[in-house]
């Protein structure tokens, strides 16, 4: 019988991971429209792409 240790934590983790990162990504969004910053809302849309990527990773890992 073949057997092998699953990670079940692996996609709750990138799930926090996400969560955070979109959080900082409306902080900055938030400040960036405040303060009129262009390096603040281009950092919140770099966190953006960023916390699509830990989402597909989040969906991979849940598939797997």
């Amino acid at each position: 019988m073949h057997s092998h240790d699953h990670h079940h934590g692996s996609h709750q983790s990138l799930r926090a991971a996400l969560f955070l990162t979109l959080g900082y990504a409306v902080v900055e969004l938030i400040g960036g429209l405040w303060s009129g910053s262009l390096t603040l809302l281009g950092d919140a849309g770099h966190m953006l792409t960023d916390a699509f990527a830990l989402g597909l990773a989040a969906a991979a890992a849940w598939l797997a």
